[in-house]
């Protein structure tokens, strides 16, 4: 019971530093993912006009993990919609351990965080509504069928920053 206390306590202060170190060049989004862990359904991230400056900028999905993750690396399928149209999409494969197994990220308790890049330089059309779709495409190996829940996973987010 304190444990989880302390895990609730821990993650609401995580949260509340993020918000506060962000700078008036950034947008920022989070999302809590369900004890049940990261489903393959798309997490969308509507995303306000002001956020678009017509110059260019850079695009990181932001995740944060805990030991309860089972592999070294995390496949991601990321979407731009622009007017609900697929203008970008990519699959992306970031590692979350280092060699020797040890987690990578930023954080001093079980619970670590990741800033990954997407997109460098983007210019982002701001001809109606704009949303950032992400999706977890993890598979075991030798499976045809992915992984329906990744437990570990606690939130996943993405940061929009001016190119400098």
């Amino acid at each position: 019971m304190i444990h989880k206390k302390l895990h609730s306590g821990i993650s609401f202060l995580v949260l509340i530093c993020f918000f506060c170190c962000v700078s008036e060049e950034e947008f920022s989004l989070q999302r809590a993912i369900s004890k049940k862990g990261l489903t393959q359904r798309p997490i969308v991230f509507e995303i306000p006009s002001t956020a678009l400056k017509g110059t260019p900028q850079n695009i990181f999905i932001w995740l944060r993990n805990t030991s309860k993750y089972e592999f070294s690396n995390i496949f991601l399928i990321a979407s731009l919609k622009v007017n609900n149209e697929t203008r970008i999409q990519d699959t992306l494969e970031f590692a979350m351990t280092n060699n020797n197994g040890s987690w990578l990220g930023k954080g001093f308790t079980e619970i670590k965080e990741n800033k990954l890049w997407w997109k460098e330089g983007l210019i982002i059309p701001n001809e109606g509504p704009v949303q950032i779709e992400i999706a977890q495409a993890m598979r075991n190996n030798g499976k045809l069928d992915g992984v329906p829940e990744l437990k570990g996973i606690i939130s996943l987010g993405i940061s929009i920053e001016d190119q400098q």
